[in-house]
């Protein structure tokens, strides 16, 4: 129980889970800066498809994290191709990202699970990672009073809203 104490002081550390330290950021610059300093080797390839979009006030360490987590993990346990997209929710007043993978997915009933501290998707994704990936991005995201959507893709593939 004390990892999970730890991750979530890291957590607050580094959001201070205050307005005051959120900046105006465009979603799609940060997206763009990620993609681009990522060391991709050569047989991994990040397709965007980025629509227009406000700025928004973000944690911008903290959800450059989640997006790098998320590609790191679209490509371990995924495929060598993932697809990033962004838009507007017009109903919620939200920004959003997605970042999708063309691998397996994983059996429905371990989604939910996921995003518990230590829990894995062992059986259909990999083993690899200490199992907390989720779980800070689930945090993360808590903190910027969004909703992540995790769910297998129609077309195949894991997808993270």
């Amino acid at each position: 129980m004390h990892d999970i104490k730890d991750m979530n002081d890291i957590i607050d550390y580094v959001c201070q889970d205050n307005q005051e330290n959120r900046e105006d950021i465009n979603l799609n610059d940060l997206i763009e800066d990620v993609v681009q300093a990522r060391n991709i080797a050569e047989h991994h390839h990040i397709e965007t498809r980025l629509e227009p979009i406000p700025v928004a006030k973000i944690h911008r360490i903290a959800i450059k994290r989640v997006l790098d987590n998320l590609i790191v993990n679209a490509f371990r346990y995924g495929s060598d191709n993932i697809l990033i997209l962004s838009g507007i929710n017009k109903k919620q007043k939200s920004v959003f990202f997605t970042v999708r993978d063309y691998g397996k997915g994983i059996p429905n009933e371990q989604i939910e699970n996921l995003f518990q501290p230590f829990t894995q998707g062992d059986k259909a994704r990999g083993s690899a990672g200490s199992g907390l990936g989720l779980a800070i991005i689930k945090r993360i995201v808590g903190l910027h009073e969004s909703v992540d959507e995790l769910a297998n893709h129609p077309d195949g593939g894991l997808s993270l809203r």
